[in-house]
């Protein structure tokens, strides 16, 4: 788990731990104690630094988000990206405990699983909001719905990462199956997407909003007095 020097503290480290332990062994199974064990503090130390097992992963859903809520702004910037991406792969490791975190977050059907995805659907609107005003996103007529296109077919990845290094034969140690590997392949594909489009002209687009226009219409007279 990445964390900067200044934050190596008694707390950081129970969070960390947390963190990699949630996103090994899931939120139901993991335990306090169990925390407190791999972080060398008591249990009693856990529970004066987060109140609870419920507060200390409040604390892990504010760490990993504010992770990615960087990772995001850093997009809107080529240059940024260009560093970030040669992080990734020059240090896969230390994401991969909040690679699985995120994906223990969004398999847990609960109200605070709801709310992390709740979050990053956010983030993302912020990040497109400000690409546009930066100029190197061009404008929506939704930007929350495009957000949430956008973030979920992101968070996809991370889902399907061991489908995904299969069939494109990567083979990676990692049990969610995301590697450098899978990166380099998936990088410009997908960039090439978002920045190209994937269809020739508007016709898709223009047959989806006939659709779409007729069936409000439709709508509008089953429910007219």
């Amino acid at each position: 788990m990445r964390s900067s020097a200044e934050d190596l503290t008694t707390r950081a480290r129970i969070r960390d731990a947390a963190i990699g332990l949630f996103g090994r062994d899931g939120f139901a199974r993991a335990t306090v104690r169990a925390v407190a064990s791999l972080a060398g503090v008591s249990p009693g130390l856990v529970i004066h630094h987060f109140g609870s097992k419920e507060g200390l992963r409040a604390a892990c859903d504010q760490h990993v988000l504010s992770q990615t809520a960087s990772q995001g702004r850093e997009k809107t910037n080529p240059g940024s990206t260009r560093q970030l991406i040669q992080d990734y792969l020059n240090n896969p490791e230390q994401y991969a405990q909040e690679i699985a975190y995120i994906r223990q977050c969004l398999g847990d059907e609960s109200d605070a699983g709801d709310a992390f995805f709740d979050a990053v659907v956010r983030q993302t609107e912020d990040i497109i909001n400000a690409g546009i005003a930066a100029g190197t996103i061009r404008k929506f007529d939704d930007v929350r719905s495009t957000a949430v296109v956008i973030a979920s077919n992101s968070l996809s990845i991370l889902m399907l990462g061991r489908h995904l290094s299969r069939t494109l034969g990567e083979v990676t140690a990692e049990p969610h199956g995301i590697g450098p590997g899978l990166l380099r392949q998936l990088t410009l594909p997908a960039l090439e997407i978002y920045t190209h489009g994937f269809y020739t002209d508007t016709r898709f687009l223009d047959a989806a909003r006939d659709a779409l226009q007729q069936d409000t219409i439709n709508h509008g007279r089953e429910h007219a007095p």
